[in-house]
């Protein structure tokens, strides 16, 4: 019976988001007619477009983020405001939400001994039908901080973001300052990135740039 309300929930809730086109377009994890195919796509085609359709030919720097431990470690009281506020989520189903996040607990296994009960206190739950849709709720709003010739790009708690320009220090200092947007937007919500997955790459159809690694910064 709880699998089954979560399954009903997960599908209410997703229509209301949909029907009211509340999640960013620029989400595509975990959504109906969205799928990492697509976001490559998208993302390869602005690059070519860049190239192609710029006077003078553009250059593109990406930079693809992994936030740490992201599901686990998500704030719950940020995400039920968010849910309220920015979502419209109220009468039963805010409750609802609140005491399946809130109400859980774990125990530890060792051998044939469990320990005694931890309350946790954050993150949405690894493996249940909510999670994903509960995640990209909370994340919803970085998509804003991105303006002018740059994108970003979201698979739940994967993020690409890249900038345009035929001038590479232009490229480095503006991919620079909208990843501190993006990072102090993580810093506010309690999210870290893993900075050993931080990846940046160049595309360009100048062969002398082939090789060209562009130097952006996170903070320091």
């Amino acid at each position: 019976m709880y699998n089954h309300g979560k399954n009903d929930a997960k599908k209410t809730l997703t229509y209301f988001l949909d029907s009211n086109n509340l999640l960013p377009w620029e989400q595509y994890g975990f959504r109906r007619g969205h799928s990492t195919e697509d976001q490559i796509l998208y993302f390869c085609q602005c690059a070519r477009d860049a190239q192609n359709l710029k006077k003078p030919t553009n250059h593109t720097a990406a930079a693809f983020l992994d936030l740490s431990k992201a599901f686990d470690t998500a704030w719950i009281s940020k995400l039920i405001l968010k849910m309220f506020d920015i979502f419209g989520i109220k009468r039963k189903a805010l409750p609802w939400i609140s005491d399946f996040l809130k109400s859980r607990v774990i125990r530890v296994k060792y051998y044939k001994t469990l320990s005694k009960d931890f309350k946790l206190s954050q993150g949405v739950p690894q493996g249940s039908v909510l999670s994903p849709t509960l995640f990209s709720m909370f994340l919803a709003g970085v998509e804003k901080l991105i303006t002018e010739n740059s994108s970003i790009s979201l698979f739940a708690d994967d993020i690409v973001l890249w900038h345009s320009s035929h001038d590479i220090p232009s490229i480095e200092a503006n991919l620079s300052q909208y990843l501190n947007r993006v990072n102090d937007f993580a810093t506010n919500h309690k999210l870290s990135f893993n900075l050993t997955k931080f990846v940046t790459s160049f595309f360009t159809t100048n062969r002398h740039l082939y090789k060209y690694q562009p130097t952006v910064f996170i903070k320091d």
